[in-house]
């Protein structure tokens, strides 16, 4: 479990990016916020297109954010949105999150929080068990 001083910050974070979702078609912002190894925060938003599967999830938003920056190591990452339960990461969030876990095999931790507060935290490979990555590649 995190601090929870850096739990707020995330949630801060996931919560001032989900104000700059662009979501012309459904509506329906989502922020994430990611923490890296080096104790650093990363923000990202959803983003859509009129034309169907050009979006971009915030969870994968947060990442690509951070590797801009030169990290690729990531310890935790919340999302956080206006549905009034925790909205837990997409099936291809899932695997994108879980390639980057299995380069420095770390099992990240994914916090899900609603308006209202409620949160839940899962491990990532109990959202994704019998997962393959890089590692799983054949020679």
């Amino acid at each position: 479990m995190l601090d929870p001083q850096i739990l707020n910050d995330l949630s801060a974070s996931a919560r001032h990016a989900m104000d700059r979702a662009h979501v012309p078609v459904s509506s329906f912002p989502v922020g994430a916020a990611v923490l890296t190894a080096k104790g650093n925060i990363y923000p990202g938003c959803n983003t859509e297109s009129i034309i169907a599967g050009l979006g971009v999830c915030a969870e994968r938003s947060a990442i690509d954010h951070a590797v801009v920056h030169g990290e690729r190591h990531f310890k935790a990452i919340l999302i956080i949105s206006n549905h009034h339960f925790p909205l837990l990461p997409c099936g291809a969030c899932r695997q994108y999150l879980h390639e980057f876990a299995q380069i420095y095999d770390e099992d990240l931790m994914v916090y899900a929080v609603s308006p209202e507060g409620d949160h839940v935290c899962y491990s990532l490979s109990q959202l994704l068990p019998h997962s393959f990555g890089p590692k799983d590649k054949r020679p």
